[in-house]
Formats: structure tokens, C-alpha cells, sequence
């Protein structure tokens, strides 16, 4: 069944064109060179120079693109890290890291994982949501035994590694899943793309029963937080909340006035480790 293509506005149509502007002024990228990896990154065909005219068109704002083009653009931009994001992944593992009672050994997740999403219960106030846990209580904090998600949208693969003279892990992600459509029922068979694009660090009180942690990834899109905590060791499974800013072509997301109210509940399966460069 095909993906229904969400429908952007001009406002978010014009954030997405500058956000573009921005990416290849960053790049130094000439109007072919973008058109291909938009083509790569995106899956969507802008081969030759038809595919050049789109692009530059679309950036010199002189032609009204379909929505399809649009769609690739949000995919595209939203698998691009920013310029400096090591730097930036380095100056947040500086703020959080602490000494701790019990070391979370952040080094142990490090490995490829699936990564999963759900619209129900913990994000969109589902009657049953409580039942899975919730992150507030501290005072009761436990993860096992924990209740399988309502259901488990393919949603991206994530890739952690080794960060030298930080105690934490670069996380590489690459989203395939942009608008976390339902109707994706499995992993693209090709490999991740290995962009760097945010950072893991142990989050909160080690001597609780469940090691938790907060992943903060940065695309030119938006911004993306993980509180996570482990459920399972075999394979390593982390569950947990993720929110956005900055989103867009998300329709189904519920609007919320706390930016940081969770859109969705996600888990995190481990399939590989460790990675290797």
C-alpha cells in the first residue's frame, strides 16, 4: 500500500526551501550535485538535468513543487546533520557528564539497533498508557518485567559509537521512516548511512534498577530527544519517549503545549555489535 504523502503549507514549504539554502551554502553544493544526493539520500528520481532544474527552481522560489518533491526534500533535510555536530555532540557530553554511584557503562550500548515507534498509550494518552511505566516516578522506578508496545513501526537504525575522551557514544541515524507511517512494515535492506548526528550519555540516578539514559540527534531539520532506559539484555533493548522540535510533515502528531510531551514511545533493539568504522 502506498505511503499517503502528508500535505505541507506554504509556511512549511518555504522553512523547508531555506533550511536548503542553508545546507548547500554550508556544502558549497552546485545545483547537480544536490539534485543527486537528494536522489540517493531520498530515494526519489532527480536524475540529470530536469532533476538540476527542480531543485534550482525550488530554491530561487520561481516554481510551485508538487507535493511528492516536497515530501523528498523533508526526508532529505531530515537525514542531514548539521555543520559541527561532533563539536556540538562533545559540549553536551561535557554539560551532563557527573560522577555517579554505580557507573552506567555507557560503552556496553555500543552496536547497531533498530529502532522502533508507537503512536499509542505513553504518547497519546491511550487509557492503558500507565500501565507501561512512567518516567516520572521516580520513587517507584523500575523497568522489568515491561509490556511489548501496542505496536512497533520500523522507524530508523541507529548507530552507536565510541566517542574519544567522553564518557559517552556518537550516535549515527539514519531515518527511513520519515513520517513514521504505519504502513512501513520492515527494514530497508540496504545499510545505514553512517552520518554522524548527535550523542548518548548516561541520564539520571545509576543506582536505580534500570540504567537510563538521554540521546540528543540533530539533523537540518529538527531536533530529536531519547530518554530511554534499558528493558532487556538479550538482545540489549532500550525503551522509552522521543519528542521533536522543530517537525514537520507529521500530521498525525498530536499537538501538545509542552515541548517536551513525547510524540511518540520508541524501543530500541540491538542487532550488531560492536561497530566497527
Amino acid at each position: 500500500m502506498a505511503r499517503e504523502l502528508p500535505r505541507y503549507s506554504d509556511e512549511e514549504r518555504e522553512r523547508l526551501r531555506r533550511a536548503l539554502l542553508e545546507h548547500v551554502e554550508n556544502k558549497k553544493f552546485r545545483y547537480h550535485r544536490l539534485a543527486q544526493d537528494i536522489a540517493d539520500k531520498a530515494n526519489y528520481g532527480l536524475e540529470g538535468d530536469s532533476g538540476r532544474r527542480r531543485v534550482e527552481r525550488f530554491l530561487k522560489g520561481t516554481h510551485r513543487q508538487n507535493d511528492d518533491f516536497i515530501d523528498a526534500i523533508a526526508r532529505y533535510l531530515g537525514s542531514v546533520p548539521p555543520p559541527l555536530i561532533e563539536e556540538s555532540a562533545a559540549t553536551l557530553a561535557d554539560f551532563f557528564s557527573r560522577s555517579v554511584r554505580q557507573p552506567h557503562r555507557v560503552d556496553s550500548l555500543i552496536g547497531r539497533y533498530r529502532v522502533y515507534a508507537s503512536t499509542d498509550r505513553r504518547a497519546h494518552g491511550h487509557e492503558g498508557f500507565r500501565e507501561t511505566m512512567s518516567m516520572n516516578e521516580w520513587g517507584e522506578f523500575s523497568a522489568p518485567p515491561v509490556k511489548p508496545m501496542l505496536s512497533r513501526i520500523p522507524y530508523a537504525v541507529i548507530d552507536m559509537k565510541p566517542m574519544q575522551k567522553h564518557d559517552a557514544l556518537l550516535v549515527s541515524e539514519t531515518i527511513f521512516n520519515f513520517s513514521v507511517d504505519p504502513e512501513t512494515d520492515g527494514f530497508p535492506a540496504i545499510p545505514p548511512r553512517n552520518n554522524d548526528a548527535g550523542v548518548i550519555v548516561a541520564f539520571g540516578y545509576a543506582d536505580r534498577e534500570a540504567p537510563r539514559y538521554l540521546m540528543a540527534t540533530r539533523t537540518m531539520l529538527e531536533a530529536r530527544l531519547y530518554r530511554l532506559y534499558k528493558v532487556a539484555d538479550d538482545p540489549l533493548t532500550l525503551r522509552g519517549e522521543l519528542s521533536f522540535n522543530g517537525g514537520i510533515g507529521r500530521p498525525e502528531n498530536m499537538t501538545h503545549s509542552d515541548p517536551l510531551h513525547p510524540e511518540y514511545e520508541v524501543e530500541l533493539v540491538r542487532i550488531d555489535d560492536p561497530i566497527e568504522d
